[in-house]
């Protein structure tokens, strides 16, 4: 059987996301990655990822640029090769270890043995979309997300929620476990709510309609709160967003006027070198820092509309 090989050139911070997207490029079999240092290379690493079929570059670039605007993909000298029979399926699915992010656990199937009796667990297969929990952005999400529940709950719990730039979904998932409401999840890419009521179906989570007030997950295609559909959902109580700093700053009058007064934003996505700046533009729309969750060098914030 025939191997495939990409070979990737990256700064070595942008690694947790590229690895991600290589994930998503097969939804039935998961690549095997590792990176290098470069001789004289400085922080740029060679990435490589093996798949057991060959991979669409195209797509590839495409999902880069999607997250990645800038990336210079020229530069990162993109290739792709055959290499010798081995068995990457199995070996890949070592690399994709369960996520503890308290109070949940995230796995995929062939971790379905693992699961402990004291965490929320969500399956979330490697497919087309971001979000397995791997990357720290997910991780500081989910801690962010669990945290809030202990201060939202019962009578106190948000009427409504949103899952901004969803991805799989996972955070939506996250938070239709802890809160029995409808949890919107929105993205603006097609395949990403698809994968997104997939993974609802996975986990029994209902998937209902916007505006129906019924408990479950509701997944919305759409750019942003320019839709009509995703407007009007609001004020919501919760919005997370784990997109990109400069989007997530270029959205701040839009995120602050759908939060309702009191609300709680989650922002993720962006390096702490980023943060000053993000936090700067929510600012200026009346909003405060309450706590941050740093995993590595990338940071996600909790934010409350005054």
């Amino acid at each position: 059987m025939t191997s495939w090989k990409i070979n990737l050139k990256v700064d070595q911070n942008l690694i947790p996301l590229m690895e991600e997207i290589l994930y998503g490029l097969d939804p039935e079999e998961f690549p095997t990655l590792s990176n290098f240092e470069i001789s004289g290379g400085g922080t740029i690493r060679l990435l490589e990822a093996f798949f057991t079929q060959k991979p669409d570059l195209a797509m590839l670039r495409q999902r880069i640029l999607a997250i990645l605007p800038d990336f210079d993909i020229i530069k990162a000298d993109l290739g792709l090769s055959v290499v010798a029979e081995r068995d990457w399926v199995s070996e890949s699915q070592k690399l994709l270890r369960p996520v503890e992010a308290d109070p949940f656990f995230i796995y995929g199937s062939h971790d379905s043995d693992k699961i402990p009796d004291n965490r929320i667990s969500l399956l979330v297969e490697a497919g087309q979309a971001f979000g397995t929990g791997q990357h720290e952005t997910t991780h500081g999400c989910l801690l962010a997300i669990g945290e809030l529940a202990q201060e939202l709950k019962g009578a106190n719990g948000p009427r409504t929620a949103l899952d901004l730039g969803c991805g799989s979904g996972l955070l939506a998932l996250a938070m239709s476990r802890l809160w029995p409401i409808t949890i919107v999840a929105s993205d603006i890419d097609p395949i990403a709510t698809e994968t997104t009521i997939q993974n609802a179906a996975a986990n029994q989570i209902s998937v209902v309609d916007l505006g129906s007030g019924k408990a479950g997950l509701a997944a919305l295609t759409s750019d942003g709160f320019q839709d009509t559909d995703l407007g009007g959902g609001g004020p919501y109580d919760v919005i997370v967003a784990n997109i990109l700093a400069k989007p997530l700053q270029e959205m701040a009058p839009d995120i602050a006027a759908n939060l309702s007064m009191g609300g709680s934003l989650i922002l993720s996505g962006l390096l702490g070198t980023q943060e000053a700046a993000v936090c700067a533009a929510y600012e200026n729309e009346g909003m405060e820092l309450i706590r941050r969750y740093m995993r590595g060098e990338w940071h996600s914030l909790m934010l409350r509309h005054k």
